[in-house]
């Protein structure tokens, strides 16, 4: 299939190519099952699931299930895709593609017309439980109709859009209910803007066209950056965008579902608890925000995508956490001029620990780097922050782990800030903690100290690649299959 992809179909179809999907023909329950077999299929790394047969659903309507989850060749083989790129492409080389294209935005196009208004529904017409929205996991406090889908919604002073993936659970056939957190785009933009000026915010929701679009809203860039422009930019071209109905935002013209509507000011019904990206139900039942839908455009036949969080890998963490939190933190301490090498949050560990390596000698640089990351708006994510020495392989968490254990002093090596920025889906948050975005943070300095004498030098790895000369690894690399052990 040709990239950059058309739409969702697409970018299906060169994943069933590779291996990274496959179609369940059995019918399959949208209570407990759908989730069920979405989160089982992150924690083995699985191909996603087209799901077509759902029970009690015979309008054509379909689930996508964990469609940028853990691969089976890989953790991020369906995000190599995604991209353009072999399934089997190397973590670091996938990083520095998503970097470099990430840094050269496309901007995108209007055009009139385009696939996702096939279908227009408005008035007493729109029923949201005409789509498979599924329970997924026991406890939640609903059904949940997006995990997947991107949320826009605009400045009314700048005209920047935001796009971003929050959840919104069924309360009736017309209303939303979803998590909107103060320091989140979406919450600056309703509690600093439409709220105190009593107006209500238009917003649009929207699954499904190029991959793209729900990697961008996924992951973390500056306020007033425009994600439809770093979209075309992962796509190296621009974006398809048509005119919403009720409102002037525009969406990808080839979305498979369009959901506009408005949210009240100072409007809450309870929402949640869902089981979120920590990997716990975290968040409890609380008074939410209301989305109100006005309108709903479709495709024939529409395919839902659908994101199962839990313990391990899928989309929030890989896009979120490894993707977007590392490239842009490593960003913002070049940015700060500190002597950073590599930067990793580590896969499996639900972007709670941020390692940092760095140049030898400098003072004080652990507490430098601590310092501007709990200052910076990634920072909230991280309770503990590790910095280590440069001769660390930063993707390796065996071997970051070992130089953080062996080489933090258990007093004076660790720092503690019991009144860091945090966020409500913490677990140990308790719930004065969650409505005022409060936490704690830890730091780990595994650096070695400034003026080590080299003769007593302790620090000194003993490993294959430092322990013996150049030459000799060569040689014995290029002699490694004669010796019978490849």
């Amino acid at each position: 299939m040709a990239f950059p992809y058309h739409d969702l179909r697409e970018f299906m179809a060169a994943c069933d190519a590779a291996g990274e999907m496959v179609t369940i023909e059995k019918e399959l329950n949208w209570n407990l099952e759908v989730g069920a077999i979405s989160r089982r299929i992150c924690e083995i790394g699985a191909p996603m699931a087209f799901m077509p047969k759902l029970k009690g659903y015979s309008n054509g309507t379909s689930i996508l299930a964990s469609p940028l989850s853990k691969g089976w060749r890989n953790d991020f083989s369906r995000v190599s895709i995604a991209l353009g790129l072999d399934p089997d492409t190397p973590f670091r080389t996938l990083l520095r593609e998503f970097s470099q294209r990430s840094a050269n935005p496309v901007r995108p196009l209007q055009v009139a017309k385009g696939p996702c208004k096939q279908n227009i529904v408005t008035g007493k017409d729109i029923d949201l439980f005409k789509f498979p929205a599924p329970y997924l996991h026991e406890g939640d406090g609903g059904r949940y109709l997006n995990t997947f889908g991107v949320t826009a919604c605009k400045d009314p002073d700048s005209g920047w859009v935001n796009w971003g993936v929050y959840r919104h659970m069924i309360h009736k056939k017309s209303i939303l209910g979803g998590i909107v957190n103060p320091f989140q785009h979406n919450g600056m933009i309703y509690y600093q803007k439409y709220e105190p000026r009593g107006n209500n915010m238009p917003f649009t929701l929207f699954f499904g066209g190029c991959p793209s679009t729900a990697m961008v809203g996924s992951m973390q860039f500056p306020a007033g950056v425009s994600e439809a422009d770093i979209a075309g930019g992962l796509r190296r071209a621009p974006l398809q965008l048509v005119k919403c109905e009720t409102n002037d935002m525009l969406v990808p013209a080839t979305a498979e579902i369009v959901i506009e509507g408005h949210v009240r000011p100072h409007e809450r019904w309870d929402e949640g608890p869902f089981g979120e990206a920590t990997g716990y139900r975290a968040s409890p039942r609380m008074p939410r925000p209301v989305f109100r839908v006005d309108c709903i455009t479709f495709r024939d036949n529409p395919i839902m995508p659908i994101s199962c969080p839990g313990v391990d890998l899928d989309e929030c963490e890989i896009l979120f956490g490894v993707f977007s939190l590392t490239t842009g933190m490593e960003q913002e301490l070049r940015d700060a001029g500190l002597p950073v090498r590599e930067v990793m949050s580590p896969p499996g560990l639900k972007f709670a620990l941020l390692i940092v390596t760095v140049e030898k000698g400098h003072a004080g640089i652990a507490d430098r780097v601590a310092s501007a990351v709990r200052a910076s708006k990634g920072g909230v994510f991280f309770q503990y922050i590790a910095v280590i020495d440069e001769d660390v392989d930063v993707t390796s968490l065996p071997e970051s782990l070992h130089a953080v254990l062996t080489k933090t002093h258990p007093v004076r090596g660790i720092q503690v800030m019991p009144l860091a920025p945090g966020h409500p889906l913490i677990p140990f948050a308790d719930l004065h903690d969650k409505m005022h975005s409060r936490g704690a943070s830890l730091t780990f300095n595994a650096t070695t100290p400034v003026g080590w004498s080299p003769d007593q030098d302790a620090s000194t790895r003993v490993s294959f690649a430092e322990s013996w000369p150049e030459a000799l690894r060569k040689q014995i690399l290029d002699q490694w299959q004669r010796y019978g052990l490849a």
